[in-house]
Parts: C-alpha cells; sequence; structure tokens
C-alpha cells in the first residue's frame, strides 16, 4: 500500500511539474525543471536587466562556466513539438557577450536523434528577439536545449552569462521560394547563417521603398562563412536546373569592386548533392546584376552535368560574400543581396549572340562552328548531361569533328568573348 500510495505521488509531481510552451517564467517552470550539463547552470530569477523590450519579473538565466564548450542546459516538454503551423521558435535574450555570439537551439528524442539551429545575437547589453526556424522538422522532439556562445568555453565572468524569457513557438511565414524579392508580408524570410555571417532583413539603405538582406562578414568570420537564402528546408519548389537552363542570377551590393561571390546550390535532405560556381562583382558600393552559370563550376567542385546524371535535385542556395577571405585578413565587411531568380540571360543583346553559326547540322563528319566575336570555349554533352568534349580555342572559326561520336543528338555550349549560347547539334 505505501509502495503504491509513493509512485501515485511521484506520478502527480511529475504531471503537475510537466512543461510546455510557451515559458515566460512568471509561473508552471522553475529552477528544479532544467537539466544542467557540462558546465552550464540555469536559474529562474527576478529579472536583473527589467527595461527595453523586456519588463518583466521574471527570466531565466543560464551561467556557463568551465566543463565543456556545449554547455548548457535542457527542459523535457509534455508532448513533442509540431512544427507544421508554428515552425519558429522565438525567444528573448540579453546578454553582455560580444555581438556575433553564437546560440544553438537544440531540440532531441528520447532516441538520441537531434536537430540543431544556430543564431548570432546581433547587439549586445540589451534585450532583443532572436528566432530559430524549424520548418520542415518532423514532430519527434519533446526536449528543448538551450546552447549559449556555443563554440567556447565558459569562465563565469558576465560574457559567459545569458538571461532568457518568452519561449515561444510562432508562425514565421509561408516557406520561401523562388523569385524572392523580400517584399512579400506572408513569407518567411529568415535566413541560415554559417561561418560567422550575421544577416537581417532589412530596408534597402539606397532605397526606402525596397527589402533586401543585409549581410556582414565580422572579423571572426571563416573563409567560407556564408547565408543560405532560407531556412534549412530550403525552397519550396526544386530549382529547375538542366544543361540547357543552368542560370540564377542575384542582385548585389558589395563595399569593392572584384570581391569573389560564390553561389551554391544543394538538396536539403543531402548535403553531399552540391554544384558551385563563382563571379566576382564589378561594381564598388552599387547594386548589380550577376549571373551565375552552374555549367561553369568552381574549381573543385562537382559537374552540374554529374549531379543530373546521377539524378540529383537541388532547392536550396547559400551565398558566400569574398569567399575564401577570412574577417580577420579582410576586417568587417557588409554586403547586400535581392532578387534572387532562377533563369536569365547572360546580360548581353541577344542578337549579338545569334552572330554564330554551326554547319553543317545534321554532320558526320565535323561541325563548323563561326562567330563575329572570338570563340574561347566548346563543351559538347550528350542527352544525359556527361561532357564528351571540351577545347579551350581562341578564333572564330572553329572545327568540331564529329566522326568518333554515336549517332543522336548532342547540345553545344559555345562560350563567346560576349556571353553564352547553347545550340542542339545532330551527329548522323
Amino acid at each position: 500500500m505505501l509502495t503504491l500510495l509513493s509512485f501515485t505521488l511521484l506520478f502527480a509531481f511529475s504531471s503537475v511539474n510537466a512543461q510546455s510552451l510557451p515559458f515566460d517564467f512568471e509561473s508552471g517552470i522553475t529552477t528544479s525543471d532544467f537539466e544542467n550539463f557540462d558546465g552550464g547552470t540555469a536559474t529562474v530569477l527576478p529579472n536583473p536587466q527589467s527595461g527595453g523590450t523586456n519588463t518583466s519579473a521574471t527570466v531565466a538565466q543560464i551561467v556557463r562556466s568551465g566543463g565543456q564548450i556545449w554547455a548548457g542546459s535542457k527542459v523535457v516538454l509534455t508532448s513533442n513539438l509540431d512544427f507544421s503551423t508554428n515552425s519558429t521558435i522565438e525567444m528573448k535574450v540579453y546578454t553582455a557577450a560580444p555581438v556575433g555570439t553564437n546560440i544553438l537551439m537544440k531540440l532531441e528524442d528520447s532516441g538520441g536523434a537531434f536537430v540543431e539551429r544556430s543564431r548570432p545575437t546581433t547587439v549586445t547589453g540589451q534585450w532583443e528577439t532572436i528566432s530559430w526556424d524549424f520548418t520542415g522538422v518532423p514532430v519527434q522532439f519533446n526536449t528543448l536545449v538551450f546552447m549559449f556562445d556555443f563554440g567556447n568555453l565558459g569562465d563565469g565572468s558576465a560574457n559567459s552569462t545569458f538571461l532568457f524569457d518568452d519561449v515561444e513557438q510562432v508562425y514565421s511565414g509561408t516557406q520561401i521560394d523562388m523569385p524572392v524579392d523580400f517584399e512579400g508580408t506572408t513569407v518567411n524570410y529568415s535566413m541560415s547563417d554559417f561561418g560567422g555571417n550575421i544577416s537581417q532583413h532589412v530596408v534597402d539603405p539606397t532605397n526606402s521603398g525596397n527589402m533586401v538582406i543585409k549581410v556582414v562578414k565580422p572579423v571572426t568570420a571563416a573563409t567560407w562563412a556564408g547565408t543560405t537564402i532560407g531556412t534549412a528546408a530550403g525552397f519550396a519548389s526544386n530549382i529547375p536546373l538542366s544543361m540547357t537552363e543552368s542560370f540564377m542570377t542575384v542582385r548585389v551590393w558589395s563595399p569593392t569592386a572584384g570581391t569573389p561571390i560564390r553561389l551554391k546550390v544543394e538538396d536539403s535532405n543531402d548535403p553531399t548533392h552540391t554544384c558551385e560556381t563563382q563571379k566576382n562583382t564589378t561594381v564598388a558600393g552599387g547594386w548589380e546584376t550577376m549571373v551565375f552559370d552552374f555549367t561553369n563550376e568552381a574549381p573543385g567542385t562537382e559537374l552540374l552535368s554529374v549531379g543530373l546524371a546521377m539524378g540529383w535535385t537541388y532547392n536550396m542556395a547559400s551565398l558566400f560574400f569574398n569567399f575564401d577571405t577570412d574577417g580577420a585578413t579582410a576586417g568587417e565587411k557588409t554586403y547586400y543581396f535581392d532578387d534572387v531568380s532562377f533563369g536569365g540571360s547572360v546580360g548581353i543583346a541577344e542578337e549579338e549572340l545569334n552572330n554564330i553559326q554551326v554547319y553543317p547540322n545534321p554532320a558526320v563528319d565535323r561541325w563548323t562552328i563561326a562567330s563575329e566575336a572570338t570563340i574561347n570555349q566548346l563543351d559538347l554533352y550528350d542527352t544525359t548531361g556527361r561532357m564528351v568534349r571540351s577545347i579551350e580555342v581562341k578564333d572564330g572559326l572553329v572545327t568540331l569533328e564529329a566522326s568518333a561520336l554515336a549517332s543522336g543528338t548532342y547540345l553545344l555550349r559555345i562560350h563567346t568573348e560576349n556571353g553564352i549560347q547553347l545550340r542542339q547539334l545532330i551527329k548522323e
């Protein structure tokens, strides 16, 4: 009888203290509901920094001191989190730590699976609201893990002390899709930064009637720092890249000309399925539309033709500003981007490209390519997207041998000093 009574009391106590979002720390959740780990200590206490955007009486605090670089604290919820409608977790944060301090929000389930999202602080010494987007995450996670200044060892100082409050799930808009102009009022324009970048959806500093994404690459940023356009779920639709439709355009503002901008596409469900291309800015302190051709792959990256031949699809895109140079070398720089779209021209008049002749077509032994502009390179692909021949030239009249090729249809990509044109070739 005593054993049954003890069990009943334990169950009742657990039920009372089980937690669910939102947390405002005014009632319900207490210090004992937190599970600390590896050097993180959580406390529910009177708000020591009442003011600004948070004048509530009670908040939570985590102090990190020693332990591990992932030190933090967690709370187990009564039920699994459902992100099908309210896809974002949002909370207020206060810290004296420097701007750009990473805060990792981690979800765990009882079987050891987890999902992580990282966001940097954008202010210091005042409250701010930070959000982590979990669009597309399945309904299986019931534990919230708070990890402040992730990646660094805490020392118990003010820079290792973090206040937080009003943890809740919110509706953040519909999933982003191309073309993207950042003007919609119901679209989720959360960006996903990595390598130290800090992005924000802001008013265009050159046009008050336009919204853009501002990207700061601080002195702490890595060479590979970048910004994914959207959340970890990618675009709502696949990017319909093919060997004949291989362009994406992005409008970019850079403080200097000659800045290398890399654009990467990948599969949100398989990060090994990627294609990358790169161009340099030509304008300093002004906007320009950059045309990225994914058949012109960046050195050391996978060919688009190979990915397509293997059936890869792409639904996510990331921009890397001043690629391969870290923030310490370049100094802190600010960039902007807007108007991300699939397709587009190579930036020259169509009639200029049309001054190219290919004959005979169909051909048995060879094709002749004649152009008023200098031809720099010819790339020949079969119908599977596999490159079968590539030659570099510097001429306006080029012969392309066909005798060794199997009969069928081919795609010729003609690179000239004016741009690129595609022609369908037939080998008899």
